[in-house]
C-alpha cells in the first residue's frame, strides 16, 4: 500500500484515466484527477464512491495557466508530488493522408505532443523537488511504434511521447523514473469513434478480443510502484500481441 504516496492522472474522467485513477486508489495512493471536462461530484460517487484520498480539478493540458494552477493546488493541499500518469489526449476522426487537414495536425500536436510535454516540463521537476522516489507513466500507443497510415498525425504524436519519455528520462535522472505504456486497440470512449466491426478483435490482437482500460491500469501500476525501481525510459506494450502480427 502507498498511503503516503501522491499521484496527478491526466485525462482521468474516462476510460483509461479513469480506470488507472480506481487503481491507484485502491492501493492507497491519494490521487488526484485532473480532466478538461469538469468532473461533478455525482459522477465521481457513482463510478468510484466517496474517497478521503481523492481531490479532482479541471484543468486543459494546452493551457499553461491550468497547468500552474493545478501544480498551485496540490503544493498547496499536499506539500508534493510522487507520481505522475500523462494519460491526457485525442485520437482524430480516422482519415487518409490526403485528407488530414492543418487544423487536425494542430489540434493533435497541441494536445498529445505539446500537452505532455508541458506536463511533463512542470510536474517532473514539482517530482523532482519534492518526492523522494518519485515516478511518471506516459500513455503512448502501439501507433506510435509501427505507424497507422489512416492516423498519421496521431501516430506521429505517439511516437513523439515515446521519445519524450526517454528524453525526461536522461533529464530527471536517477530521483524520478519516467516510462511509458503503449496500448494496443482498448474499449473506452475514445475509440468509439472507429466504429463496431468485429474484425477489431481479430486484426488488433493474438488473443482475438479488445483491451479492457483495468489491464493498462495494472501496467501503469506497476510502474509506478516500487516493483519498478530499475526500470526507466522504456516503454511497456500491452496489446494482446498486435505488434507480433
Amino acid at each position: 500500500m502507498f498511503e503516503n504516496k501522491v499521484a496527478l492522472v491526466t485525462g482521468a474522467k474516462k476510460g483509461i484515466g479513469l480506470a488507472v485513477s480506481k487503481k491507484l486508489l485502491n492501493s492507497g495512493y491519494t490521487v488526484v484527477m485532473a480532466d478538461c471536462e469538469k468532473i461533478l461530484k455525482e459522477y465521481i460517487e457513482k463510478e468510484i464512491g466517496t474517497k478521503d484520498n481523492l481531490a479532482v480539478f479541471t484543468a486543459d493540458i494546452t493551457k499553461e495557466q491550468d497547468m500552474e494552477a493545478l501544480k498551485a493546488f496540490i503544493v498547496k493541499t499536499y506539500g508534493k508530488l510522487d507520481c505522475l500518469v500523462c494519460n491526457a489526449g485525442i485520437i482524430p476522426t480516422p482519415c487518409g493522408i490526403e485528407d488530414i487537414t492543418d487544423e487536425n495536425i494542430d489540434k493533435t500536436i497541441n494536445v498529445n505532443l505539446k500537452g505532455t510535454f508541458r506536463c511533463l516540463r512542470i510536474f517532473g521537476k514539482l517530482i523532482k523537488e519534492t518526492s523522494k522516489s518519485g515516478s511518471i507513466v506516459n500513455l503512448t500507443s502501439v501507433d506510435g511504434i509501427i505507424g497507422e497510415p489512416f492516423a498519421v498525425i496521431y501516430s506521429a504524436t505517439k511516437a513523439g511521447i515515446i521519445s519524450l519519455t526517454k528524453s525526461f528520462a536522461r533529464h530527471l535522472g536517477e530521483s524520478v523514473r519516467v516510462n511509458a505504456v503503449a496500448p494496443g486497440l482498448i474499449d473506452t470512449p475514445l475509440t468509439e469513434s472507429l466504429g463496431n466491426d468485429p474484425s477489431w478483435t481479430t486484426d488488433y490482437s493474438i488473443i482475438k478480443r479488445v483491451g479492457k482500460p483495468e489491464e493498462i491500469a495494472d501496467a501503469v501500476e506497476f510502474l509506478i510502484s516500487d516493483k519498478s525501481t530499475f526500470i526507466t525510459g522504456q516503454v511497456l506494450v500491452v496489446d494482446g500481441g498486435f505488434t507480433l502480427k
